[in-house]
């Protein structure tokens, strides 16, 4: 009976060590990742770019430059090149600012004329629209904004050969040429000279700044005959 009893206690002791007590530590619960933070929202609301942007001033016209890094330069004819890559671009208020097909773009008033324009360089960058108070410089690397509100500095008649002309003397900006140029360029001669005005005139001076972009005036004559573009440019703006 002694030698059973001995059997029996050492079984149970085996059993009791076996089975897990209450005092056994729980397994810790599996680490879970903590959630990423959303991607930060890209402001592009004119009102708050203007708060924080950078005011860049041409003549009567000042935008804001939103970037992480501006630097702006005057040239010599009082436009500005503005190095900020990736840049927003904003109107000032109650305007818009239109880029256009060949990536430039162009400030206007309430009644839609042109008060100011833009163009990029070097050549592949461009303007694209982000709002239509909003343009965004884009770029493959480094790249820079030239801004002014100034596309022609003269235009005065005088008498040639022929009768009545137009001296037109353009910026440095109107001359490197664009479709903001051109815009900018004829709206200010009409301005400057009401009576350039005509059928024509028009034709001659974008001949001038796509053909003869250095000449130091670009001469335009009311009296010239309205002429196809391969007539104007075999006559060399002069048909």
């Amino acid at each position: 009976m002694r030698a059973g009893a001995v059997v029996a206690t050492l079984v149970v002791l085996v059993l009791a060590g076996c089975t897990p007590g209450v005092d056994e530590p729980t397994p810790a619960p599996a680490a879970t990742a903590s959630p990423s933070a959303s991607p930060s929202v890209e402001v592009t609301d004119p009102a708050a770019l203007r708060a924080t942007g950078l005011p860049v001033t041409s003549g009567p016209v000042t935008l804001t430059v939103a970037a992480a890094d501006v630097s702006v330069t005057a040239q010599d004819d009082g436009s500005l090149l503005v190095d900020a890559p990736g840049a927003l671009v904003v109107a000032p208020e109650g305007m818009t600012l239109e880029a256009l097909s060949d990536g430039s773009a162009v400030v206007r008033d309430t009644s839609g004329a042109f008060v100011a324009g833009l163009t990029s360089q070097p050549w592949g960058s461009r303007l694209v629209q982000v709002d239509p108070e909003v343009v965004r410089l884009t770029a493959d690397g480094e790249a820079s904004i030239w801004f002014t509100s100034t596309a022609v500095q003269s235009a005065v008649w005088g008498e040639a050969e022929g009768g009545r002309s137009l001296a037109v003397t353009p910026s440095a900006w109107a001359r490197a040429g664009s479709l903001a140029a051109q815009d900018g360029l004829w709206t200010q001669v009409v301005a400057l000279a009401p009576d350039a005005d005509v059928p024509g005139m028009r034709d001659q001076l974008e001949c001038h700044e796509l053909g003869a972009p250095d000449k130091d005036t670009w001469n335009l004559e009311p009296w010239r005959p309205e002429v196809g573009a391969l007539e104007m440019i075999s006559a060399r703006c002069n048909p």
